[in-house]
């Protein structure tokens, strides 16, 4: 077993305790370094942490309908996916300083998870949900001073703008982290909002979600959590003041990284960086470089 098998089963029993116990608070409060690998073992690491929960008679046949059920999940997933824990070396550190105890245990990774690499400048582009063609459209320009030679960039929403860029992104072939708020099963390459998944420059599809979640919309905050902590610092695509409260943006605030602010007046704030739009790109690469 190699090292991404050893990964994918004990995200399956991750999965399957997590529908045992309905309680995801506790089950990630009792696994620690020490003793993540105690959860191939899932009758004893159950008995051992949980066994007080009367389940005791029928827990070999709820365990073998649920192995079966978060077995079939897992074959859906997109070949080639890798699956990092929490505790890996390769597993980004920043999410860990950043998040906490908010950190996934795991994290699904399709493409070159090179871009973890922490030499290489990550910025998140935070878009609010607006419908405007100004905005879509000087947006856009500001992604065009791009070119993939020194950064990648980062993106972790759902919403109109972000497909336009997710496209873009893939026409000028700059390197990007996408951070889907979905399982990377074959189903999602199928989409057309992400067709930068086939570039031939360096690409990483990231996820927090397992196969067998039935529920991502709950996950949203968390995949957003998630750009933000893979990111040095964020440019605000928005012309609205109110959308330096968006999740990105409290995020990266709250992990003192800056913001760039190409589009709109800001209040005066050590973290929020004015930026000339036209200068976007030479901008954040001084400041990220000294």
């Amino acid at each position: 077993m190699n090292h991404n098998q050893l990964n994918r089963q004990l995200a399956m029993n991750y999965a399957i305790l997590r529908k045992l116990i309905q309680d995801d608070i506790a089950l990630n409060r009792v696994i620690t370094r020490d003793n993540l690998m105690t959860l191939l073992d899932i009758p004893a690491f159950y008995d051992a942490h949980f066994g007080s929960v009367n389940l005791v008679e029928f827990f070999p046949q709820i365990h073998a309908l649920l192995q079966r059920e978060v077995e079939s999940a897992f074959g859906k997933l997109k070949p080639r996916v890798k699956i990092f824990n929490r505790y890996d070396e390769a597993y980004p550190k920043s999410i860990v300083r950043d998040l906490g105890s908010e950190a996934p245990l795991f994290i699904y990774v399709c493409g070159d998870a090179d871009l973890f690499d922490r030499k290489i400048q990550k910025i998140s582009l935070i878009a609010n949900t607006a419908h405007s063609d100004s905005l879509f459209r000087q947006s856009l320009e500001l992604i065009d001073q791009f070119d993939g030679s020194a950064e990648a960039l980062v993106l972790s929403q759902l919403c109109p703008l972000n497909s336009l860029i997710y496209r873009r992104i893939h026409e000028r072939q700059i390197s990007s982290i996408i951070v889907v708020n979905h399982a990377l099963d074959k189903t999602i390459f199928k989409s057309t909002f992400y067709p930068c998944n086939q570039t031939k420059v360096k690409h990483m599809l990231v996820s927090a979600i397992g196969p067998e979640e039935t529920n991502p919309a709950k996950v949203q905050p968390l995949t957003e959590a998630m750009g933000a902590a893979l990111s040095k610092a964020g440019v605000l695509l928005s012309h609205q003041s109110s959308d330096l409260r968006l999740e990105g943006c409290a995020r990266l605030m709250a992990a003192h990284k800056p913001i760039f602010v190409p589009l709109m007046n800001v209040p005066k704030h050590e973290l929020l960086v004015p930026v000339v739009a036209e200068d976007l790109r030479s901008t954040v690469e001084q400041m990220l470089n000294s």
